[in-house]
């Protein structure tokens, strides 16, 4: 199951249509609460919950996150790797690059460049 959590009512329903066994999400509780789930695409918007305390129970029932994200700068992006989430897309970005993450996941190469700014190496 693939939960759609991005805030965006537009994207949200391109991407229900574009991918297969998916639901829309609309409060981070439910997300939590999901037992089926194994990708939550989401993207930062304000719910009950901060950022690194909602993605930490996310990756904690072991849910892969395709994070969306404004840019490079976002102060997400520290926590997201720590997190262990390389899934990550900087807009601008296609329902595409979306579809072709779900399929081909990132792994740590593919983000090492963000990591090693962040450790300054």
């Amino acid at each position: 199951m693939i939960l759609i959590f991005t805030g965006n009512e537009q994207l949200d329903k391109e991407l229900e249509q574009r991918l297969k066994n998916t639901r829309i999400v609309y409060y981070p509780d439910y997300v939590l609460e999901e037992n089926e789930a194994e990708i939550l695409i989401t993207a930062l918007q304000p719910n009950k919950y901060n950022f690194k305390e909602f993605m930490f129970k996310v990756r904690q029932k072991n849910i892969r996150v395709i994070l969306l994200l404004e840019n490079k700068k976002s102060k997400a992006l520290t926590y997201a790797l720590i997190l262990g989430i390389y899934d990550i897309i900087f807009d601008p970005f296609t329902i595409e690059d979306i579809e072709s993450l779900v399929k081909n996941p990132k792994n740590f190469s593919s983000v090492s460049e963000y990591v090693k700014g962040l450790l300054n190496i």
